[in-house]
C-alpha cells in the first residue's frame, strides 16, 4: 500500500447486455476525452462487470469491449490500469486462475493453490484488447486492492460480496443464499474464502447459460418477475430517492460487516460498484467514507443517474458525464 496520486474508478459497463451504453463509440470518445483532461492519473481501476458473461459468451462480449479497453490503455496520462472482476465477469478471473493451475500442474507441482486472499494476474482476457504498443501497466487483481490516499487506506472492490449480508427478498434470490445455507450448516463464522468458494458454482453456472440463448431469455424473464415482487414488497422504501437509498440506507451495515473479512475493518474509504446506484457518504458513527461508482448501462429509473465515475485523491468525488463534460455530483473528505 504505497501512496499514490489521483485514482479513477469506473464500474459496470456490462458489455454484452442489451442495456450497455459504451457500445456507442461516440460516448466512448467523449469519456476518453474527459479522462485525458483529468491530469496525471496514477491508477485507473475497472471495478468489475465490465463484460456481462451471464448474457453473452466471452468472445462476442470482448468484441464489444475492444474499442473501450483499447482507448483506455492508449491514454498517455494514465500510469496503470487495474481490473477487479465482479460477479458478471467472474469467469475472467476463474479462467486466469485455472490457467495458472494448469501451468503449475504441467510443471509437476501438485500443491493445492490458495484461492484467497487477493491474487494478481498479468495474463487475462481483457488484456488482449489493449492498445498496440501501450506502455500503460494493465493487470487483474481479485477480489480487492488497497491503496493509500490522504494518509489513509482506500479499499476498492466490486461489491458483490455485500450480497452475502443482504437478508432482503431480492438479495436472497440474487446470489449469496447458497453461501449462507452452507456456512450455517457448518456452524461457523463466514470468511471471505467461504463466501467465494460457496458461490463459484453459481457464477460458473451463470457463465455457461449464454451458450444456450434461449436460457438467457427465460432467465431474464424470471429475474424481472423476481424484481417486480421485490419492489412490490418494499414499496415503502421506494418512496424515497433511490439514488441515495441503496448506498446510504441499505449498504452501510453490509459494508461494516464485510470490511473485517477483507482484513481492513476501518479504512478511510471503501469504493465499490455493483448496485448501479452512484453516491458518496460516510457510515454513521465512523470515519469511513463510502463511494459507489454507479454504472454505464441504461437505467429504467430516471432518478438513478448513469455514466458516472469516482475520483480519489485528497478527497472522494463522484462525477457524471454531462452534455458539456464532467459534472461534480458529490464530494466527501477521507
Amino acid at each position: 500500500m504505497a501512496p499514490v496520486g489521483k485514482i479513477i474508478a469506473i464500474s459496470d459497463a456490462h458489455f454484452g447486455d442489451e442495456t450497455q451504453l459504451l457500445d456507442d463509440r461516440h460516448l466512448v470518445d467523449r469519456l476518453l476525452t474527459v479522462l485525458a483532461d483529468r491530469g496525471p492519473v496514477s491508477e485507473l481501476v475497472l471495478l468489475g462487470d465490465m463484460v456481462d458473461l451471464w448474457v453473452e459468451t466471452l468472445v462476442p462480449a470482448l468484441r464489444l469491449a475492444r474499442y473501450f479497453v483499447e482507448g483506455l490503455t492508449g491514454l498517455e496520462n494514465v500510469a496503470r490500469i487495474t481490473y477487479i472482476p465482479g460477479n458478471h465477469d467472474h469467469d475472467v478471473f476463474m479462467n486466469a486462475f485455472r490457467s495458472g493451475l494448469d501451468h503449475q500442474i504441467l510443471h509437476g507441482d501438485l500443491t493445492t493453490p490458495k484461492f484467497m486472499p487477493s491474487h494478481t494476474y498479468e495474463r487475462f482476457a481483457l488484456k488482449g484488447l489493449a492498445h498496440p504498443g501501450s506502455k500503460t501497466g494493465f493487470r487483474m487483481v481479485y477480489p480487492f486492492v488497497v491503496r493509500e490516499a490522504n494518509g489513509k487506506e482506500v479499499i476498492f472492490a466490486h461489491g458483490h460480496h455485500l450480497d452475502f449480508f443482504d437478508a432482503s427478498f431480492k438479495g436472497w434470490f440474487r446470489t449469496f443464499w447458497l453461501s449462507r445455507h452452507i456456512i450455517k450448516k457448518r456452524r461457523k463464522s463466514a470468511t471471505l474464502k467461504d463466501i467465494e468458494m460457496a458461490n463459484v458454482p453459481f457464477y460458473s453456472g451463470m457463465s455457461v447459460v449464454p451458450w444456450v440463448p434461449e436460457l438467457v431469455v427465460e432467465g431474464l424473464r424470471f429475474y424481472r418477475v423476481i424484481n417486480f415482487f421485490a419492489k412490490l414488497l418494499r414499496t415503502g422504501s421506494l418512496l424515497e430517492s433511490p439514488r441515495r437509498d441503496t448506498l446510504i440506507r441499505e449498504n452501510y451495515d453490509e459494508i461494516a460487516m464485510l470490511l473485517p473479512l477483507f482484513g481492513h475493518p476501518e479504512p478511510g474509504c471503501f469504493v465499490f460498484g455493483h448496485t448501479h446506484r452512484p453516491g458518496v457518504g460516510k457510515i454513521p458513527g465512523t470515519a469511513i467514507t463510502v463511494a459507489n461508482t454507479g454504472s454505464w448501462v441504461a437505467s429504467e429509473d430516471p432518478d438513478v443517474p448513469t455514466t458516472t465515475w469516482v475520483e480519489v485523491e485528497h478527497d472522494v468525488k463522484l462525477y457524471r458525464l454531462g452534455d458539456d463534460g464532467p459534472e461534480l455530483m458529490y464530494s466527501e473528505s477521507i
